[in-house]
């Protein structure tokens, strides 16, 4: 039986592929409803008159500070009201801040219209939502497509050196333009000092895509690679007047995600790192938890081809595919400093996580040649083949540091603006592209030749390159 693709020598054409009672003046019980009407008018008092200040503004600190813990409410003047019962001294229980912090929410000017009582978890939890515009690191490869100009020699066509040949698609990164993603957290305070909290956090970006395709008819279409049994530069023809046509597409993805839990711990356990005791504003948080992180790249070959040679008539279909994992699990530690101004706040964030990457590549390839009506399906491509192919993996210990700037800007004592900038880098991970070795034997090509000779390329072994990811995120913080 003759194969027409297998003339690698001068014209290969082989294809590849988220209540307490009180009593009134006289000494008498005073009626429930008047004690209702009473208690109403108090808090109405309390949450407008201009004495009750925060304790930050009465020691001359930010009377607008936005903290996650802030210093509530301390003793003023004693307000006196016809009819209802004078306070003097010390701020009553259900007031004070030192007893349950003001995160910003909800306070004077709360659209529910209360105020935290003593036992309640308001403003303990929070819930940010973040829109991200990030440009990442591209995935590199090697020239995958290339052509000649039209009368080019068949010797000649789509080979990498010459002076006539230039390259369509590879031969550089793909897959780096900006991305869209979303970015979720949460987390709740478990004391009401704030001192300790737990939080979560996840992220992904939107798959990033490149590709290349071209339908038949093309006047010179290769695919080129090193033939090792003759040590030079060739081709793989897709497209060649009187010789063959074909069609070829190439896709391919890259996808991060992250999932995060971890604890906070305040600097100062003792007043959450914002209140009268320390007068301090602003705070500290030690993080430490779980990170789970992958990052995975796809390189997908498919062609078909059809003989124009009518000595060698017949037809090629080839897939091939370059699969890449990389998959981390470990400790995650960090430290957070949020600075509170008037109405806004700063926060800065540095984390590093420190742990095990699983390593995993996975290499197939496939093709079906059909020649005076019977079809015969062999393993293997043209950049897969059986010294190549298979599932390969393995660990690896790496550290992935991240930093982070966010700004918020209240826009109620309950809900925030942010934006701000964030940087993750990953050192030392497999990519697909990276995956890929050109260096090809002829003899390995379906059929394979029996018995082979010559070298055993391809070949596969792990080449690591370092991956970032860095951008833009705008979104809302509620508070409950």
């Amino acid at each position: 039986m003759s194969h027409f693709f297998k003339k690698v020598e001068n014209d290969p054409v082989l294809p590849s592929l988220i209540y307490r009672r009180r009593t009134s003046n006289d000494g008498r019980p005073r009626s429930t409803a008047s004690m209702v009407f009473a208690w109403t008018v108090a808090i109405m008092v309390v949450a407008w008159h201009p004495w009750i200040a925060p304790a930050s503004a009465q020691n001359g600190g930010d009377p607008y500070a936005t903290s996650g813990i802030s210093t509530g409410y301390s003793s003023g003047p004693p307000i006196a009201i016809q009819g209802l019962p004078t306070w003097s001294g010390a701020t009553p229980t259900w007031l004070s801040g030192a007893r349950f912090p003001n995160l910003g929410m909800p306070n004077v000017g709360n659209p529910f219209g209360y105020l935290p009582g003593q036992g309640a978890t308001s403003t303990r939890l929070w819930l940010r939502a973040e829109y991200l515009y990030w440009i990442t690191e591209g995935m590199q490869t090697p020239a995958l497509v290339t052509t000649s100009p039209d009368a080019t020699a068949q010797a000649s066509a789509a080979i990498l050196g010459l002076p006539n040949t230039s390259v369509l698609f590879g031969g550089g990164e793909i897959n780096d333009d900006g991305t869209s993603g979303l970015r979720i957290k949460s987390g709740f305070f478990l004391n009401r000092s704030g001192a300790f909290g737990i939080e979560g956090e996840y992220f992904g970006l939107a798959s990033q895509d490149d590709g290349f395709s071209a339908s038949t008819g093309r006047a010179i279409l290769g695919r080129p690679f090193y033939d090792t049994t003759f040590d030079r530069e060739t081709a793989q023809l897709i497209d060649f007047p009187g010789v063959v046509d074909g069609s070829l597409s190439i896709t391919s993805d890259s996808k991060l995600r992250s999932f995060l839990l971890a604890g906070r711990a305040s600097l100062c356990p003792t007043c959450g790192g914002n209140c009268v005791t320390c007068q301090n504003t602003d705070r500290v948080d030690w993080i430490v938890g779980y990170r789970h992180l992958t990052l995975e790249d796809g390189l997908s070959f498919s062609e078909n081809l059809t003989s124009l040679n009518p000595a060698a008539p017949g037809e090629i279909q080839l897939s091939e595919s370059f699969q890449t994992e990389n998959e981390f699990n470990g400790l995650q530690l960090g430290v957070t400093y949020q600075a509170n101004l008037r109405r806004v706040w700063l926060e800065s964030l540095l984390r590093v996580a420190i742990g095990n990457n699983q390593q995993t590549a996975r290499i197939s390839g496939r093709t079906s040649i059909t020649e005076f009506g019977t079809t015969e399906t062999y393993d293997g491509g043209l950049l897969a083949q059986r010294f190549n192919s298979g599932k390969f993996e393995r660990e690896q210990f790496t550290m992935i540091p991240e930093v982070g700037l966010t700004l918020g800007v209240r826009l109620f004592d309950w809900l925030y603006a942010t934006g701000g900038y964030s940087l993750v880098y990953l050192p030392a991970v497999i990519r697909a592209g990276d995956q890929i070795d050109t260096d090809i034997n002829p003899g390995l090509l379906p059929p394979e030749d029996n018995p082979l000779t010559g070298s055993n390329r391809p070949r596969f072994r792990f080449i690591e390159s370092d991956y970032w990811a860095h951008g833009l995120n705008a979104g809302l913080q509620l508070q409950f």
